[in-house]
């Protein structure tokens, strides 16, 4: 117990520091929105001036060296959220973040060039005297900075909660346009935001150095990551939460350094590597997914997204590039461009891969090369074992791709940046205990995985004395990987796939299962990243996996963003910047000696800040009319045709809602709500704002879940069905704030709706995705609500009543058996309402579904429905037909605000209409 106590109280000092670190980077990203990932790299850069510039030979004293350090971090981040950050205020999430790494390149390479990647001490400054508790030996140091910690996280926390600036930034990170319609400017917010969390940095990187020493590679690798860490179990919101994750952190991997070998004895191993740092993130991890959720909630706005490509593919172009780099390789390189062309290859293997999880599927992946390094790792096993190489790649790819469905599952619980962390974490953690276990890779004293020459069907390929040939492997492997990629952004699964990434509520009602499509995008991607990894490996007869760490998946996802990351031509255009590519190649040329890593990260800003949509996004606008000068231009898609097919009656369905409760905390939203559909019925669902006629739609679709009640379909419990489910099942919605699919056109928007799939095309759409006609349901939904001319244009270039046509024709695309409308007729003029009223009854009355209409415009719903269920603070009120409801007292008392038989009634107890018309009125 002693030790135990003794190991724990060490870790305190640690996890204080980490817990300042993250602090600063809660506060930056509650004040502008930014996952900063060269935080750790501010502590490095205000450490190295305090230390080994003003302290140097004692020139400054150590409290103005602090001051001074920690002012040089602040300006820093001035400069970079001026200069950088704002003019990316409204590119896409992911270019900021990358923004950020660009800006740890940066500053990471001039110290490489001032200092070099040496250690360098510093000198202790804190009390550091050690105390005695009976057999607990204390340093003085960690409980200055235990307390130092918990007196800043207090202030933090105050700041927050009582200052007028404090509560702008909480309610800018909740709500930025709301936020600025206050009077307050969210980029004097960000300004603030940097600058105090640059100083915490600073500060808390000072404090560190003593017991680190000053070395680049800890501040911008073990710190980031722990910091990082705990972060997230404060949701990058909570500072007290926050400080909690940092002392997990730093506790936990001192109590696993203690209990190591009794770790390594339980997985029979003789010896565990960096368990340390993984098993406190991997507890950070769990509680994270804990509280995560599967679907986001109702009030959920996504971040905007990367432009995206067609997925078209110019044959000619293809094969007339693939012969130039044929002509070049033979023909003019020699092996070192050979070997650079080899290089930028494999970094465009891997771009691909970083295309379909994220610029297809929207899931952040920071851990794409510690995932190459496991297929590397298990192909190389399988050769050492006999396998040959050909077959040893196709079950390595196999089994990789479990590996990357296992990451997924953070990504069924968690999103957006907190998955991008978690992601990274898990990337350090593989590359920490797999990558770098010497017992596990099979060759303890060649340092890695020695491997025979590489032989692919009898042909020597290997890269040392065959680069030309295995530069010819890579790419016939690029070529062929391209093309499934391509395949797979015009097919119905890259549909589901991209109406995930653009809203995964929306896409979860069309009957789009959110997790299957995670799991199979992380899946295909570790099998692309595989084949990358697998390249990388075997271009010696060692394969060392040094090469295959976070910062190598940071900088695959960086160049990703710079070639365009929603384009299959992002490999080719973004590879080019790959480290030991052609581009470095060229770079020699030029001579940048020492300064080609900083002058790398400067022009990895400049391109994005020129353009954040990535190079393809300008060279397929651009290159078209060169295309069509040497008549390479692929022949134009033919527009869709539409079928005069009438649209089919669906399979009949009742609905039945039974004593339907939902809390939402100490609320009760919705109490013992009972009402049916039936088939080929209109039933309207009114009552005033708040009343909670929304919750219902989300509980009975499956996007909340109810404290009681039954929901049956002919019969059928439904409760514990996923919303996906329930949409396969007949039972669709459509949504208040529209919820389209904003990055793909009208007609692939209704594709979506209208898609069936088989479980082969998982398969088959990645190599021929084919091209399915529309249902005879969907073309006459298209033709009812007049979307002929629009089916070629986006969602963003129609106007609002259009738009919301759009999202109704999708959702019924399919034939549901019920379709729960959410006040469709919402930005509609008189005329287009009566469209739509009309609509309404023919889905009721040609096809038989059965139609749940929530809607303010009560003179719509008394013209269109046959039964109207009315309620008010989440009861019900009243129930009957349209005439029983406009002369129902509890009805009007709802809408008017209080209870008087005098409002509906005159004194001869006969109805007043004025009293019946006051309820449109209000709507």
């Amino acid at each position: 117990m002693t030790r135990f106590l003794q190991f724990a109280i060490l870790g305190l000092g640690s996890g204080a520091a980490y817990a300042l670190f993250a602090q600063g980077a809660v506060l930056i990203y509650r004040g502008s929105g930014v996952v900063n990932f060269a935080h750790g790299a501010l502590g490095m850069l205000s450490s190295y001036f305090c230390f080994a510039i003003l302290r140097k030979n004692d020139r400054m004293g150590i409290v103005p060296a602090i001051v001074v350090g920690i002012l040089v971090a602040i300006a820093v981040a001035l400069l970079f959220q001026m200069f950088i950050l704002r003019p990316l205020r409204h590119a896409a999430a992911i270019v900021r973040l990358i923004a950020t790494l660009g800006l740890l390149a940066v500053l990471q390479a001039a110290i490489k060039l001032k200092f070099g990647g040496t250690n360098i001490e510093a000198a202790e400054f804190l009390p550091h005297s050690s105390l005695h508790w009976g057999a607990i030996k204390v340093k003085e140091q960690s409980l200055y900075l235990f307390g130092i910690a918990v007196v800043l996280t207090a202030i933090l926390w105050a700041f927050s909660r009582f200052s007028r600036v404090g509560l702008a930034i909480s309610a800018a990170s909740q709500n930025e346009r709301s936020t600025q319609t206050l009077g307050w400017s969210p980029n004097r917010l960000a300004l603030i935001t940097w600058g105090a969390g640059a100083g915490l940095a600073g500060f808390a990187g000072i404090l560190l150095s003593p017991s680190t020493g000053l070395n680049p590679g800890v501040f911008t690798i073990v710190v980031t990551v722990a910091a990082l860490a705990a972060a997230l179990l404060g949701g990058f919101q909570s500072f007290p939460l926050t400080l909690l994750g940092g002392l997990i952190v730093g506790v936990g991997e001192n109590l696993v350094t203690l209990y190591a070998r009794d770790i390594e004895k339980f997985f029979h191993q003789d010896k565990l590597t960096g368990l340390n740092r993984a098993v406190p993130f991997l507890v950070v991890l769990f509680v994270l997914i804990v509280r995560g959720r599967g679907l986001p909630l109702r009030s959920h706005v996504a971040d905007r997204l990367p432009k995206l490509g067609t997925g078209r593919i110019n044959v000619k172009g293809l094969l007339l590039g693939a012969a130039i780099v044929l002509i070049l390789l033979f023909g003019l390189m020699g092996d070192r461009w050979a070997a650079a062309t080899i290089t930028t290859l494999i970094g465009a293997i891997m771009i691909l891969s970083i295309v379909v999880v994220t610029g297809y599927a929207g899931q952040v992946s920071l851990a794409q090369w510690a995932i190459a390094g496991v297929g590397a790792l298990i192909a190389g096993r399988l050769v050492r074992t006999g396998w040959p190489l050909e077959l040893a790649i196709v079950a390595s790819v196999l089994l990789t791709m479990a590996v990357g469905v296992l990451f997924a599952l953070p990504a069924l619980r968690t999103r957006g940046v907190n998955l991008a962390v978690v992601t990274l974490g898990l990337g350090f953690t593989v590359s920490e205990v797999v990558l770098n276990n010497p017992r596990w890779l099979g060759s303890i004293l060649d340092g890695g995985t020695k491997v025979p020459e590489a032989k692919l069907f009898g042909i020597k390929v290997d890269a040392v004395t065959h680069p030309h040939r295995w530069a010819v492997v890579s790419l016939i492997a690029f070529i062929g990987l391209a093309l499934m990629v391509a395949n797979l952004r015009r097919s119905r699964t890259g549909r589901r796939l991209l109406a995930v990434r653009t809203n995964e509520r929306a896409a979860a009602s069309l009957g789009i299962s959110v997790f299957s499509v995670k799991m199979y995008a992380f899946g295909v991607a570790a099998a692309i990243a595989a084949v990358a990894g697998i390249l990388s490996g075997f271009q010696s007869t060692i394969i060392t996996y040094y090469s295959f760490n976070v910062f190598a998946s940071i900088n695959s996802v960086g160049h990703a963003v710079i070639g365009g990351l929603g384009y299959v031509l992002a490999g080719v255009l973004g590879a080019v910047n790959a480290i030991g590519g052609i581009g470095t190649r060229v770079l020699d040329a030029i001579d940048f000696g020492k300064w080609d890593e900083l002058v790398g990260g400067i022009i990895l800003l400049l391109i994005l800040l020129a353009q954040p949509d990535g190079a393809a996004a300008v060279v397929t606008r651009h290159i078209k009319p060169l295309l069509k000068l040497l008549h390479l231009a692929s022949k134009p898609l033919a527009p869709s045709t539409l079928s005069d097919t009438p649209g089919v009656p669906v399979h009949p369905v009742s609905l039945e809602i039974r004593g339907l409760s939902v809390r939402f905390g100490g609320v009760k939203a919705v109490d013992e709500v009972g009402f049916s559909v039936q088939p080929g019925e209109v039933v309207g669902l009114i009552g005033p704002n708040g009343a909670g006629k929304t919750t219902i739609i989300d509980a009975v679709t499956g996007f909340v879940r109810p404290s009681a009640g039954t929901l049956s379909l002919n019969d059928q419990r439904i409760e514990a069905w996923s919303a996906a489910k329930r949409a396969r099942a007949g039972l669709r919605r459509s949504f208040q704030s529209l919820e389209l699919f904003e990055d793909i056109s009208v007609e692939d928007n209704i594709r979506a709706g209208d898609d069936t799939g088989t479980v082969w095309s998982w398969l088959t759409d990645l190599f021929w995705p084919g091209k399915h006609e529309l249902s005879p349901t969907a073309v006459s939904a298209i033709r009812e609500f007049e979307l002929q001319g629009a089916m070629a244009m986006l969602p963003s270039e129609l106007s609002y009543g259009r738009r919301r046509l759009v999202g109704i024709a999708r959702a019924v695309a399919n034939g549901p058996s019920i379709i729960m409308l959410d006040e469709p007729a919402a930005g509609l003029d008189e005329a287009e309402s009566r469209e739509l009223a009309a609509l309404i009854r023919r889905l009721a009355d040609d096809r038989r579904m059965g139609v749940l209409l929530v809607e303010h415009d009560v003179g719509l719903v008394m013209s269109t429905c046959d039964r109207i269920v009315v309620i008010d603070f989440g009861q019900v009120v009243a129930t009957g037909t349209p005439a029983e409801i406009r002369t129902n007292p509890a009805v009007l008392a709802a809408y008017l605000g209080h209870d008087s038989s005098d409002d509906g009634e005159d004194g001869d107890g006969h109805s007043d209409p004025s009293a019946s018309e006051s309820m449109e009125v209000q709507s």
